[in-house]
């Protein structure tokens, strides 16, 4: 071997390596190559440790990161003081550094210090494992002890559920430390040395977006609503050899049967990413919208190798538009809507990331029309209709009372709303007036949880079930109003002889009422 720089190259160079591998985000850089160093400056000790302390972005310990490490060079002591201390390259990576000298390394940028990097990789697929250790639950740490003095490459080579491998790195055994108390750099070495390596976590959020006026969804919904939808995730920085194959960054949603999938100009599928609007094509990404089953995906947005490579570690965010179909269901089990990614955890493998399920939320009215004629019994025949707004000019719909009674306006937002009979049952007296109804959704952090409060002619309705008389019924999302009929008469339809009659026989009435009251007159003079 060559005869190099003895101590101040040496010892700095370790502590670049050391320091290198210490610090987020790195790909593992190569240092300088020093393959003589004065035996005087290397304790007569033949082996050190190395310590992996694995951690989120935040600090947190994990557990579950899989480490190998391959020693690349090995060093040997002198033999005697004065002497030279040498490093010899390991056989199996003898190619990876073939014409890497200590100059040339000094003059090495990111780029070519990572084909270094993914060359060592390379040539460790083909060789042994000088040790494997897994990060330990609660500590997130891996140790290796008695490993040989030298140079080692170290891979993660499994990630903890829902992360993603971190870059492989070098590591000098024994390294220098950093500073000592004066703040002078590289002054002792350490036979035990420590890493932090992080990992990048990958995860997928989706909420309620705005509508297209602006306004937040708050997740109650009607039939024929929009419902827009935001979902946030990252595109991770994945190490070079990932890209050796195929790389998986998908985006899938699923949508319950009560909501349909829209992308139009005036609804459309955008996607953002580091909050710039990108459009779909062949070198970002493809989108695939169109109504499945509640089982596959709605909306499907893949990118691209080449696009994910480049934008690496880069925030990215859809927002999408659902319309709520006739298929939706009232009541607290709600319209589901669930997102997925897939990605790959390793080079070749792929892992599924869930998002939460975000549901949105519809309601109804059901009328019970009753009277208490002999017994509380049923009527058929009453016709009501629905209306938005206290001057009863918005009409949602018109539905007319079964052989029990009943009759509904389903799949409604919260909110108030007016029912006006327009037909009795025959023989009954027609309501006077409107009843007032207030569906009132129960929030949580501004958005709908499923549950209501009701309100009928502004009294609160506490009753969760009875026959005959009003109640919510939450599971369903169905408030109940039960409305009783007299017996009585009805108004005849107008423009037939039917009003004439009525009014010539008014008009009699009042004339025999007239003669009476002058007899009466007259004999009390």
């Amino acid at each position: 071997m060559k005869k190099s720089r003895r101590l101040n190259l040496a010892a700095k160079t370790m502590a670049f390596a050391f320091a290198a591998a210490t610090v987020f985000g790195t790909v593992g850089m190569m240092p300088q190559m020093v393959y003589a160093v004065d035996s005087s400056i290397i304790d007569q000790q033949s082996t050190g440790n190395l310590t992996i302390n694995k951690t989120d972005a935040d600090g947190a310990p994990l557990a579950g990161a899989t480490f190998s490490v391959y020693k690349i060079m090995s060093l040997t002591p002198a033999s005697s003081a004065g002497d030279y201390a040498s490093f010899a390259v390991e056989s199996e990576f003898r190619d990876a550094l073939s014409g890497v000298t200590p100059d040339a390394l000094n003059n090495y940028d990111t780029e070519a210090i990572e084909n270094l990097i993914s060359k060592l990789q390379t040539a460790a697929a083909s060789a042994a494992a000088d040790d494997t250790q897994t990060t330990a639950a609660g500590t997130g740490r891996a140790e290796f002890s008695g490993l040989d003095l030298g140079y080692y490459l170290v891979v993660e080579t499994a990630a903890p559920e829902g992360y993603v491998n971190g870059n492989p790195f070098l590591v000098a055994i024994p390294s220098t430390d950093n500073y000592d108390n004066s703040g002078a750099q590289g002054t002792k070495w350490v036979y035990n040395v420590t890493v932090t390596p992080k990992n990048s976590k990958i995860s997928i959020e989706k909420k309620l977006g705005e509508d297209t006026a602006g306004v937040e969804n708050d997740g109650s919904v009607k039939v024929g609503d929009y419902v827009s939808y935001v979902i946030d995730t990252k595109i991770p920085s994945y190490p070079e050899e990932y890209f050796v194959n195929d790389v998986t960054f998908t985006i899938r949603d699923v949508m319950s049967d009560g909501l349909k999938i829209v992308n139009d100009g005036t609804h459309p599928v955008t996607v953002k990413v580091n909050n710039s609007p990108v459009t779909a094509g062949p070198t970002t990404f493809t989108v695939t919208a169109a109504e499945k089953t509640e089982q596959e995906a709605d909306l499907t947005i893949d990118f691209e190798k080449d696009f994910i490579k480049d934008h690496g570690n880069e925030s990215v965010q859809v927002t999408y538009y659902a319309q709520v179909t006739d298929k939706a269901v009232m009541g607290t089990s709600g319209n589901p809507n669930k997102v997925y990614l897939d990605y790959n955890n390793a080079p070749g493998e792929t892992e599924i990331a869930e998002g939460p399920d975000v549901k949105v939320y519809s309601f109804g009215i059901k009328v019970v029309k009753f009277t208490k004629d002999g017994g509380n019994k049923p009527l058929q025949g009453a016709e009501f209709e629905l209306y938005s707004d206290e001057s009863l000019s918005t009409k949602i719909g018109t539905a007319t009372s079964d052989s029990s009674g009943n009759l509904s306006f389903p799949k409604l937002d919260e909110g108030t709303y007016y029912l006006k009979e327009t037909k009795s049952p025959a023989g009954y007296t027609l309501l006077a007036n409107p009843i007032k109804v207030e569906i009132i959704a129960n929030e949580f952090e501004g958005v709908a949880t499923g549950a209501f409060t009701l309100k009928v002619d502004g009294k609160n309705i506490n009753a969760t079930s009875g026959d005959y008389v009003a109640h919510l019924d939450q599971a369903t999302g169905t408030a109940v109003v039960a409305v009783e009929n007299h017996k009585g008469f009805s108004l005849p339809a107008t423009g037939g002889m039917g009003i004439a009659l009525f009014l010539i026989i008014g008009a009699a009435g009042i004339a025999v009422v007239s003669v009476i009251i002058t007899k009466k007159t007259k004999s009390s003079l």
